[in-house]
């Protein structure tokens, strides 16, 4: 039975309140639905345009929009005019009961428009044949956001539970526009993130703390070479060349039970591995956030690819001169002295022979040339420090380990298993320098006795190592600068190797230089068996 129904069946004022009452609230859970299931807005209000007006029983009814900025509102919805392009196209201006409406939360009431000396509806045509209105502002922050009004054409004193139904649809509109206003402005963000993501030069990705990625952008994908759904939810450690691959997940294990940080919340040049499998530099800065209580970790990636290879260059170009002039010094100088030296031990036989006065000054200028063609050969050991053979770098460890003993007085012992056979001479002098490097620094700051140089390589990749029994590095030790650290990370970045420098459990520093074998720098010698 509906409203109308009722109304013709008993006209006692006490049924025809509850009845009005049922069908209002079947309205009010009616329109929750309809707000929850998020319609389009033009749609939801001309539905609660004409709901309303059913439930109240009346002709008209507006819902307006306060117009920001403007002393005026814009038309939401309309239910129940004539004429109704009119109203649509035009701006609402404010009138007395308008701006009375949307200074007060209680409800505006108008029995009779003609009785009135205060109120009268809105200046249109459609509107002049409405004798009785209400209206209630919606609210909002900072202010009302709009009106809803019903007319009628005759005279009307709108009852309280009447009056309570209009508000309460101003509250659920309330709601509904607030929820539309944070969506909107929430896809506004979403928006202009994904447009900052998707135009940034640096590749962005975030995993999860199990490693899986979450977000991959496009800088990302030109980088890698992949595609954002062949990434998405697998284990950033695809992105990787081995050990790193594998050796992944240990490191963010190790961080969620010890907080011990390795580069989050900084940068270092790691090697990445591309879709085709082949390998370059890159940089990686790395930092943490939560997501309620979930940790996530965002690392903003660089090829630096152009760069590592120009700086390759222009440290080629700074060897070869080095070694041309080490050269020059050995077979030029070193050989003009040597010939020089033999004159000045023929010419003092010859004067020891004349018994001249002379044989003295002959004997000490032989010896100043020895010294002189000696100090020449140094020099030019200090520029060709590695023999460019085939087992080059182990002869040239194996003489920095004893040259180690017997300048610092230490013991110092090397090790080869398998080692590597390199396609390229300046990688093998890199490595030598970095070994130099780390037996100076254990001596000098860390006051080893003992250090033990390893080189061996596998199918997957060549390893330095270089262990002593010092004291180890400072706590602030990767911050600590003059030691050394940064000119081996840049030897090992430019070979496209990964530089790792650890303190002991208990005294010392071991450090290993790793080489993948996908960078294509070596061989084994089993390979020509």
């Amino acid at each position: 039975m509906d409203y109308m129904e009722a109304k013709r069946e008993k006209s006692t004022p006490e049924l025809d309140k509850l009845t009005f009452l049922q069908h209002q609230m079947k309205v009010i859970s009616h329109l929750a639905e309809i707000f929850l299931q998020g319609e389009d807005n033009e749609i939801l209000y001309e539905t609660v345009s004409r709901l309303v007006s059913d439930a109240l029983q009346v002709e008209g009814c507006l819902i307006l929009e306060r117009d920001s900025g403007e002393s005026g509102f814009q038309l939401y919805s309309a239910c129940g005019f004539c004429d109704l392009d009119t109203i649509e196209s035009t701006q609402w201006i404010e009138n007395e009961q308008f701006v009375a409406t949307m200074q007060t939360s209680k409800v505006v009431l108008v029995p009779d428009y003609n009785q009135s000396v205060r109120f009268s509806p809105p200046d249109r045509i459609c509107f002049r044949e409405f004798q009785s209105g209400m209206s209630i502002h919606i609210p909002g922050t900072p202010g009302p956001r709009g009106i809803i009004a019903v007319y009628h054409r005759k005279p009307r004193l709108f009852r309280e539970h009447e009056q309570g139904f209009l508000q309460t649809i101003s509250n659920m509109l309330a709601g509904a526009l607030t929820r539309d206003a944070k969506e909107q402005e929430l896809k506004e963000s979403e928006s202009r993130s994904k447009a900052i993501l998707d135009t940034a030069v640096d590749g962005i990705i975030t995993i999860d703390d199990k490693g899986n990625i979450t977000l991959f952008n496009q800088a990302a994908r030109q980088i890698f070479g992949y595609r954002k759904e062949e990434v998405m939810g697998r284990n950033v450690s695809m992105l990787m060349p081995e050990p790193y691959r594998r050796e992944h997940d240990d490191y963010i294990k190790n961080y969620k039970s010890t907080g011990r940080k390795k580069i989050i919340g900084s940068g270092r040049e790691v090697t990445g591995m591309r879709k085709d499998g082949s390998t370059f530099p890159l940089y990686l800065a790395v930092s943490e956030f939560y997501i309620g209580q979930k940790r996530h970790f965002t690392g903003i990636v660089r090829d630096i690819s152009d760069q590592r290879s120009l700086e390759l260059e222009v440290l080629k170009t700074s060897d070869h001169e080095r070694r041309r002039i080490g050269q020059d010094l050995h077979d030029g100088l070193g050989q003009m002295l040597t010939g020089i030296g033999l004159m000045s031990q023929g010419l003092r036989n010859t004067l020891e022979k004349e018994n001249s006065e002379a044989v003295q000054q002959a004997g000490e200028i032989t010896t100043l040339i020895r010294e002189a063609d000696e100090y020449a050969k140094n020099l030019s050991r200090g520029l060709l420090p590695v023999d460019f053979e085939v087992r080059g770098l182990v002869t040239s460890l194996e003489r920095l380990a004893a040259n180690a003993e017997r300048l610092f007085g230490i013991t110092c012992t090397f090790r080869e298993s398998n080692p590597p056979v390199f396609h390229d001479n300046s990688v093998v002098e890199h490595l030598f320098r970095i070994a130099q490097e780390a037996i100076s620094n254990a001596v000098k700051h860390g006051l080893a006795g003992r250090i033990a140089i390893n080189l061996e390589a596998n199918e997957e990749f060549a390893s330095l190592r270089v262990e002593d029994d010092g004291k180890g590095f400072p706590e602030d030790w990767r911050n600590t600068k003059g030691s050394g650290i940064d000119i081996m990370q840049f030897r090992a970045q430019l070979i496209g190797a990964n530089l790792d420098i650890q303190n002991l459990e208990e005294d010392g520093v071991v450090l290993n230089c790793m080489l993948p074998r996908s960078q294509a720098m070596y061989r084994l010698d089993k390979d020509h068996e």
